[in-house]
This record gives structure tokens, sequence and C-alpha cells, in this order.
């Protein structure tokens, strides 16, 4: 019996405590101040899978990409996954929103403390943020509708790589800045 290298053991051990540390990022808000606690909780914790799940999306696109036997069907399973986690992070960020722009709220803060985080960050942040959802629909769309049989054409192989790299440039600059307003206010 010929004994192989434990590096995928590794590498899978790694990803795992990898995974498990990212997942409990969020949950430090349970520990910190201030009155929306569980919507920030649930909205970290949205965006933290948000992000991951995508990243697996692409690796179900670049088996798509290629043409192999069932890429589509997996590609579609994980961008219906990151389609619905986006959408639950845009309701979790509405309602956090909501205590940002209340009086005496984060915002007000910003504007006195520190005007280009929310002038800049926050609301380039909010624009680039809403655009992951229309991205990540017209792909799946796309996918639905022009994406199937055995050799999808090299267009709608574009379109969809084109729509899912906007998806996820937009969704990771949501998800760094708003790394960024939480550890501005934080301090």
């Amino acid at each position: 019996m010929k004994m192989q290298p434990p590096f995928r053991d590794l590498a899978m051990a790694q990803g795992a405590a990898a995974v498990v540390l990212f997942l409990l990022v969020p949950a430090a808000t349970l520990l910190g101040p201030g009155m929306h606690r569980t919507a920030g909780m649930l909205h970290g914790l949205a965006a933290s899978l948000t992000v991951l799940v995508a990243t697996y999306t692409w690796h179900a696109f670049y088996d798509y990409a290629r043409g192999r036997g069932a890429g589509r069907s997996r590609l579609a399973r994980r961008l219906g996954m990151t389609n619905g986690l986006t959408l639950l992070t845009l309701v979790t960020a509405n309602w956090l929103y909501i205590g940002y722009q209340a009086p005496e709220g984060a915002s007000e803060w910003f504007k006195l403390h520190l005007p280009a985080g929310h002038w800049v960050v926050m609301e380039y942040k909010e624009f680039v943020s809403l655009m992951t959802l229309p991205c990540g629909v017209a792909a799946q769309v796309i996918l639905y509708r022009l994406g199937g049989g055995r050799s999808p054409s090299e267009g709608v192989r574009l379109v969809l790589g084109i729509l899912l790299t906007m998806l996820w440039l937009c969704m990771l600059v949501g998800f760094a800045f708003g790394l960024i307003l939480v550890k501005w206010k934080a301090v």
C-alpha cells in the first residue's frame, strides 16, 4: 500500500478552521454595545456566508465554462444559494440602516467626526452592494434560459463570467467597506 502525503487532509483542516473562525467574526457583535445587536449579528453572518458561497459559486462556474457534465446544475444550485444569501444580507442591511440614520445614530457621528466615512465610504458601499442582487439574478436567468444543452455557446459563458465577476466584486467591496465602517465607529 502506497502512503500518500497528508497534504489534502491538512488543507481540508486549514480550510475548515478558517471557515469556523471567519463565521465567528459576526458573533462578536453580540458582545458589543448597541441597540441593534441582533440585526448586526445577522447582517454580519449573512454577509460572511454570502462571500464564502459566492466564492464557492466561482468554482462551479469553472466546471461549467469548461463544459463538464454536472457543471450547469452545480452552478445553478450555488448561484441560487448566493442570490438567496444576497437577499438576506440586503434585508438585514436595511434593518440596520434604520438605526444608522436614526437621530444620534452612526450616520450623525460619521458626519460630525469623519465626513468621508459617510459621504464616500457608506454611500458608495450602499450603491455598489445593491448591485450584487441584479447581477446574480441576471446570471441565473441567463443560465436557465440560454445556458442549457451539452455545450453552452461562448457568448453565454462570457456573459455569465462577466456577471459573476461583477457580483463578486460588488459584494467584496460592500463587505470590505462594511468592515471599515464598523472599525471606524468602534474606535
